[in-house]
């Protein structure tokens, strides 16, 4: 507060300072004109006005003697004047400079302010559509139909269910899908064997019982595995931490993103899953075919899933997984890995 008393002391302060010059200068100007017009009569009342009708004859050399004492005067009351004229114009000029900076500075505080609210009107909208897709996804196994997120966590069982039953054919070839059905025992047996240990699931594997879900489950699910590609990559492209990133982005893109807390957006999007999204939304982004997307999910830690412990360059090197992240074990070497 004392600093803008200041500063606005210091602008009427130099404001009267203008003000003064120009008065002065003005009132300068007024009075050679004075002295201009009154100089002449002046010289001739010392004189005693003594001037005759035959002197008229004279008045050539009168005119020049008005002359002489008033047009030098007349020409520096001018010049005054326009030093004057100079002097205001140099301040309103000043004036002018500082509206205009100002009125720069409220546009790109008002431009900057526009597009980070239109960046979280979309983004918004974006989770509201994602809700849409959840509550319209409606799937069928067995004799049973399942819509909204019971459709995603039932989902979930009919993964790990294949799973089981394919590693139960690699080490039992000569038993079929029957043994597997009508055993439960078994099932629980190798559904343990897979989920409760590390790097239990190569990326073969993953990938043959991934398809076989996408061909059997895609037009029920697969629009929704898009959406949260799509809502990632909009954060990716919209947000970001320093100018340097914002100028990168927008030569790749052609947008101009925001400067902001990107994990803010991730944290809301992960906020709108259930944890068997959270698991068949890393699923999804490990199968081979959407290298795209995990990509995205390694970079950014978007699941926020990776240990960012250790050093810039350590981090940089590879991706490690939280150790509290006990759920995900099996898939360990599949995030864990080198980047290229």
């Amino acid at each position: 507060m004392f600093l803008l008393n200041h500063e606005n002391k210091s602008l009427d302060k130099d404001e009267r300072f203008y003000q003064k010059k120009e008065n002065w200068v003005i009132w300068i100007g007024i009075l050679v004109i004075a002295c201009a017009i009154s100089l002449p009569f002046i010289i001739l009342y010392k004189l005693g006005w003594n001037i005759t009708y035959d002197q008229f004859d004279d008045l050539g050399v009168v005119g020049d003697f008005f002359g002489g004492t008033t047009v030098g005067l007349f020409t520096l009351a001018s010049i005054i004047f326009v030093i004057a004229a100079i002097v205001m114009q140099k301040k309103e000029l000043e004036l002018q400079r500082k509206e205009l900076t100002e009125t720069r500075e409220e546009f790109k505080t008002g431009n900057a302010t526009a597009k980070v609210q239109q960046i979280d009107n979309a983004f918004f909208n974006m989770l509201s559509l994602h809700h849409q897709i959840v509550n319209n996804i409606i799937i069928k196994y067995s004799k049973d139909t399942y819509s909204g997120r019971q459709a995603i966590l039932e989902l979930k069982d009919i993964y790990e269910d294949k799973l089981g039953y394919k590693q139960f054919l690699t080490e039992n070839p000569e038993k079929g899908f029957r043994d597997w059905y009508q055993n439960h025992r078994t099932k629980q047996e190798y559904s343990n064997k897979i989920f409760n240990y590390f790097d239990t699931i190569d990326q073969g594997i993953l990938d043959v019982v991934y398809k076989d879900i996408h061909e059997e489950y895609g037009n029920s699910i697969g629009h929704y595995m898009r959406n949260n590609y799509r809502i990632v990559k909009f954060i990716v492209n919209n947000v970001v931490e320093n100018v340097k990133e914002q100028q990168k982005v927008k030569e790749e893109t052609g947008r101009e993103p925001i400067i902001g807390d990107r994990r803010y957006y991730f944290g809301m999007l992960r906020a709108q899953w259930s944890n068997a999204e959270f698991e068949l939304i890393l699923i999804n982004s490990l199968y081979s075919e959407n290298y795209k997307f995990k990509n995205l999910i390694l970079r950014y830690d978007v699941l926020d899933i990776l240990d960012t412990k250790g050093t810039q360059d350590e981090l940089l090197d590879c991706f490690k997984l939280k150790y509290s992240m006990t759920r995900l074990k099996p898939y360990r070497k599949l995030i864990e890995i080198i980047k290229i």
